[in-house]
């Protein structure tokens, strides 16, 4: 399982030019390559797209039950 091509699958656009910009400096303080800290910064946004998606279902099936729900 390539883990480094799992993470980097959550860089596009300008998500992707953050990455590649920061992680030479990163990898440079670190014990890890710029791939692999590209892979990390693209693993934390696709948890975070994730994330909001699972808020997204909440609310609607909240709002399919009929009960009131806050914008969180």
């Amino acid at each position: 399982m390539d883990l480094t091509a799992m993470g980097r699958v959550g860089l596009t656009g300008w998500r992707r030019r953050i990455a590649q910009r920061v992680a030479p400096s990163i990898s440079e303080r670190s014990k890890l390559t710029a791939e692999q800290v590209e892979a990390v910064i693209g693993a934390i946004f696709l948890a975070l797209n994730i994330w909001q998606f699972i808020k997204l279902l909440r609310r609607v099936w909240v709002a399919g039950q009929g009960e009131e729900h806050g914008t969180a």
